[in-house]
């Protein structure tokens, strides 16, 4: 039997914490989120320690993380480093993903290892991009793997998960 329907994008409605196309309007939202669910909590500077390097965390707030796309996927982290991080946090925050091709496949790779992570330890997220997320584009190599990746995001995004 072959299922081609996948259970996590069927409550599309239900994305409120996936954030696409960018404006005012968007980023309003999205820092207004971020406001409430840190309301209280002490902003620090978080040093992790992985395999004897320092990763700083910039916008930590009591397990709470807010990250730009770049920061997480357009350096040298690996599935170590995003282990780590996960370990650390309840919620993440993610501004700024991109949609992907053949001249950032490496930073789509990177992202498909943390959501593979995020997924396995069950931390809700709240994610802007410019694209929509069932129009975002994948590099030719990774499209398989990114399948499961957008299906699993339907999921961390959605208001029923937390």
């Amino acid at each position: 039997m072959l299922i081609e329907e996948d259970y996590r994008s069927n409550n599309k409605n239900n994305l409120e914490r996936f954030l696409s196309l960018k404006d005012q309007s968007i980023n309003f939202r999205f820092n207004k989120y971020f406001r409430q669910i840190t309301k209280n909590k002490k902003k620090t500077l978080k040093i992790l320690e992985v395999k004897g390097r320092k990763l700083e965390l910039e916008n930590f707030y009591e397990r709470i993380i807010k990250f730009d796309f770049n920061e997480l996927c357009n350096r040298n982290l690996g599935s170590e480093d995003y282990i780590s991080i996960v370990n650390n946090c309840d919620f993440m925050f993610i501004e700024n993903l991109p949609d992907f091709n053949e001249n950032n496949s490496d930073q789509q790779q990177r992202f498909i290892t943390l959501i593979d992570i995020v997924y396995e330890k069950k931390i809700p997220l709240m994610i802007t991009s410019d694209v929509n997320l069932n129009t975002i584009n994948s590099s030719k190599s990774l499209i398989k793997p990114f399948k499961r990746t957008i299906s699993r995001l339907y999921e961390l995004t959605s208001i029923n998960y937390i």
